[in-house]
């Protein structure tokens, strides 16, 4: 009896732990993304909520990575993907261009300028880090003369090319150059002349598709390690020799002024644009006239080194001999292309060397013709390739004729003696100090003492003696000289 109650507890038993797995629930099973496994329901939400949360924390990376480039390589943008202002090949953000900026950049590679002889015109050649430049390319005999120059220097592409003014001596042979070569960025202003050479230039360009890059005062380019600075012109004035581009270049250590035909007037405003004007080499303005070189500009830039581009026996005399006289005054070092040839230089950034010694002749030139005033170049219809042209424009062939043979009387003998031989003082000006009230300029619309230095430097075409008071000159728009301050 004992032993049926028993096994009927036993029974018992059994059915309630039947019943009792009857009621468990069974797993959940969901996918996630790998194949299918069992987990429970609070193990599902737990791997929900950090499958939700780890989305989450990808969309920010992924947010951040479009951001910075640096996601990861599934996030990296590739050529043509990104938005703009993103370095593709970096992730970087790319930098606007630097405001004007006078640190010194770091060189690690030479720099050679060449001045190179084209008689009385001008062309200078810069070559550094596998870069070139091409400042001017003298008159239109010279082009093949030109290219041939820099084809020995494996130039096959110019990275700057820079038409100073469109004088004759200066752009004549800038055609065959653009032609010849693939030119990147032509630095020219808007001012038009209207002569033949002046329209084989523009010609080739349109013909090549080039367009010219206006300068801008305080506008940087890099050449190579080089960096150079656009100082003028502020404005185009009347005078073409006055809206030459100049311009100030670094490399290391050592500073390079180049100012074309820059006279007094524009020197001027070079120095008071408050840029540094300090260079160790002076590329000197208007082949070494004395409408250039200011004592002011030259006070400024205080070189070591002037290099001047001039015609062994030009018509106009140059290099002046007040130009030489403050030259040497003042303990430069000269070089000459009429003397010397063409003349190299090298730059390590911190060291000048020469291919040549410094002139020690302190020779001025000899004039054969007038320099005071400048004729026009060629006239519209002939051709500008024949026709007798120097450094201040050209001469037609029945004038020149005469002046060479000393017809037009305009040089008297008291201005040439002696300067062969030595250097001669500046001739007295016809209008004695005091006589007058002011010195006004009509070209630059700025008055003057008649004894300011800038007198000098005046042009007679724009030289305008008058005896009215300041306050009349400033009413009529004449602005006072901040050299003389009258």
């Amino acid at each position: 009896m004992k032993k049926r109650k028993f096994s009927m507890l036993l029974v018992l038993a059994g059915l309630l732990l039947t019943l009792s797995a009857c009621g468990k629930p069974e797993p959940t099973k969901i996918q996630d993304g790998r194949g299918s496994g069992a987990v429970t329901g609070e193990e599902a939400s737990a791997d929900l909520a950090l499958a939700e949360q780890q989305a989450a924390e990808e969309n920010d990376g992924e947010k951040a990575g479009g951001e910075s480039g640096a996601a990861g390589s599934e996030n990296e943008a590739g050529p043509g993907q990104g938005s703009t202002g993103t370095s593709h090949e970096t992730g970087q953000d790319l930098q606007p261009p630097a405001e004007l900026s006078t640190d010194t950049p770091e060189v690690t590679e030479e720099l050679e300028i060449h001045f190179i002889d084209v008689g009385q015109g001008d062309c200078t050649l810069l070559l550094c880090g596998g870069e070139a430049m091409l400042i001017d390319a003298g008159d239109n005999s010279q082009g093949t003369k030109i290219q041939s120059y820099l084809q020995k220097r494996n130039v096959e592409t110019l990275k700057y090319v820079v038409c100073t003014h469109p004088d004759e001596d200066h752009i004549g042979g800038m055609d065959v150059i653009l032609y010849k070569f693939d030119c990147e960025t032509i630095l020219m202003t808007d001012e038009e002349k209207d002569t033949n050479t002046y329209r084989d230039v523009v010609d080739t360009m349109e013909n090549r598709g080039y367009q010219r890059t206006l300068p801008e005062v305080g506008q940087q380019y890099s050449l190579g390690d080089a960096v150079f600075t656009i100082l003028g012109p502020s404005e185009l004035s009347s005078d073409s020799n006055n809206n030459s581009i100049a311009l100030l270049l670094v490399h290391g250590d050592n500073r390079f002024l180049f100012t074309g035909d820059a006279e007094a007037e524009e020197e001027e405003e070079m120095v008071d644009s408050g840029i540094p004007l300090d260079a160790d080499v002076y590329k000197a303005g208007h082949h070494g006239s004395r409408t250039s070189s200011s004592e002011q500009l030259l006070e400024a830039v205080s070189p070591a080194y002037v290099v001047i581009s001039c015609g062994e026996g030009n018509s106009y005399g140059h290099p002046h001999a007040e130009t030489m006289n403050h030259l040497r005054a003042m303990g430069a070092q000269v070089f000459r292309t009429d003397e010397q040839g063409s003349i190299v230089l090298s730059s390590d950034g911190s060291e000048i060397r020469w291919n040549c010694s410094p002139s020690d002749t302190w020779q001025a030139g000899e004039p054969t013709g007038s320099s005071g005033e400048r004729p026009p170049e060629s006239e519209p219809g002939q051709s500008g390739k024949t026709r007798p042209e120097d450094a201040d424009g050209s001469f037609g062939t029945e004038q020149s004729e005469r002046q060479q043979s000393g017809e037009s009387g305009s040089v008297s003998a008291g201005m040439t003696s002696g300067m062969t031989s030595a250097v001669t003082e500046a001739p007295e000006e016809t209008s004695a100090p005091g006589e007058f009230s002011y010195i006004c300029n009509t070209n630059t619309k700025k008055f003057h003492y008649p004894d300011c230095s800038s007198v000098k430097q005046m042009k007679d075409k724009n030289k305008l003696p008058v005896n009215a008071t300041r306050d009349e000159l400033i009413n009529q728009g004449y602005d006072p000289c901040k050299k003389c301050k009258p």
